[in-house]
């Protein structure tokens, strides 16, 4: 491979690093879109650490179990006519010194946390499913709650949502649905993950935050989560990173619209890398590397996905072409991230232990 990620020490990569602490209050949050000409709410330089506070959009749903008195302060100072034209509550942007167009910003998922031990799933009028006559019209809230060690979630109630979905943070108080038990004696594996992290995205102007892109944003692959890496085209000068839209689990596909959509603290590390460049999100885990591709068509986002990967390949692994085709073809797997955000997505996973390292 013709780079690595981490070329020095560990003590050489942190003894000039700082910490620092990004509250979500109304004053440091933006609700449905990204903006390249937001004032930062935080900068920091290449390598440091920050300690991020994302804060649900579904808080509303169950506002007994998903606010707390900070929660509540964001939802009452942010107008309602501001909050779009997406839904997502994003916490940023951060700037980080020294990035430029053309750089990657490298983002390390140190770790994640619940803000708040619940989260909230909605059968949504977006989910892939809703159209059909069985699901149409049943917009089901179901609450979850995560246990004391983070591995697994129980339903603690479901109600039918009373009207259509409002998806910019109405508050409905516990007496206003009929919760009841449901999905008894089942648990769920906790996924906790960061659905949407974005740079500024390259256009002038509020972009939503519901379809992912070259930026980043709403990709809601359920593996970004802690111990991973995320690396983003920068597009503006500072990068302007911005965080939201966690879960607590999810699937692949995010089938009914939502994962189970909650409040984490993140501890990340942001890195300019100017050693290399891709025109995708990618993420590094310690086994895989997967890239990411978007589209409204699916078929389409394939397309993508097949190509930027193989010109992946051929970059960083030194592949030809054809190579790479046939080693797609044998040893990667294509997945559906999701397929409910304008933006339908696809994640290549190339294993890295298919390489084997160089005799001397």
């Amino acid at each position: 491979m013709r780079y690595s990620p981490f070329k020095s020490s560990l003590a050489d990569q942190i003894k000039d690093a700082r910490i620092h602490t990004l509250e979500a209050t109304p004053d440091t949050v933006h609700w449905g879109y990204f903006d390249n000409s937001l004032e930062p709410a935080l900068t920091v330089n290449s390598g440091d650490f920050v300690y991020v506070e994302t804060v649900t959009h579904h808080a509303g749903d169950a506002p007994d179990l998903l606010m707390d008195e900070g929660i509540k302060k964001i939802y009452e100072e942010i107008p309602e006519e501001t909050r779009k034209p997406g839904p997502h509550l994003m916490t940023g942007p951060i700037k980080v010194e020294g990035a430029e167009p053309g750089d990657m910003l490298e983002v390390q998922i140190l770790d994640l946390e619940p803000r708040l031990p619940y989260g909230s799933n909605l059968s949504a009028p977006w989910g892939f499913l809703f159209d059909e006559e069985k699901y149409n019209g049943n917009e089901q809230v179901t609450i979850y709650e995560i246990d004391e060690k983070g591995k697994w979630l129980t339903p603690k109630f479901a109600y039918t949502y009373p009207g259509p979905y409002y998806v910019n943070g109405k508050i409905l108080e516990p007496e206003e649905t009929d919760r009841k038990q449901t999905l008894p004696n089942m648990q769920i594996p906790a996924r906790l993950h960061i659905g949407t992290i974005a740079v500024a995205p390259a256009e002038s102007g509020p972009v939503s935050t519901i379809p992912p892109s070259y930026f980043g944003g709403n990709i809601d692959n359920w593996r970004i989560g802690a111990d991973t890496t995320m690396y983003y085209p920068v597009q503006n000068k500072g990068a302007l990173l911005s965080l939201g839209d966690s879960h607590l689990a999810q699937g692949d596909s995010e089938l009914n619209g939502t994962g189970v959509e909650a409040s984490l603290n993140c501890l990340i590390r942001v890195k300019v890398r100017k050693d290399f460049s891709f025109s995708l999100p990618l993420l590094e885990t310690n086994n895989h590397w997967m890239v990411h591709a978007f589209n409204p068509d699916l078929n389409e986002a394939a397309k993508i996905g097949s190509l930027s990967t193989i010109g992946f390949l051929q970059d960083f692994y030194n592949l030809s072409a054809s190579d790479a085709y046939s080693f797609l073809a044998v040893a990667a797997d294509f997945h559906i991230t999701q397929v409910v955000n304008e933006n339908k997505g696809i994640h290549v996973s190339i294993p890295k232990d298919a390489f084997r390292p160089e005799e001397s």
